[in-house]
């Protein structure tokens, strides 16, 4: 999991300009143990903290039962 705040100085071009920077790491994981890596982008919302892309929860169950088979 990559977890990346997004918040007021943090922008989200930036976040994907390091994933694309990433990708080979990320493929030589899922390569070496089989599992996927997953991006959740959090914020802060009312002083607490709120997951901005929450379909990745369903992406990650997904890839853990895949695993477990």
């Amino acid at each position: 999991l990559q977890i990346k705040p997004v918040n007021k100085g943090i922008q989200l071009p930036q976040i994907f300009k390091e994933k694309g920077i990433q990708q080979k790491t990320h493929e030589k994981f899922e390569k070496e143990f089989g599992g996927k890596v997953f991006y959740v982008f959090s914020s802060s919302l009312n002083r607490k903290k709120v997951i901005m892309n929450p379909e990745v929860i369903e992406e990650i169950r997904a890839e853990i039962s895949r695993l477990e088979q």
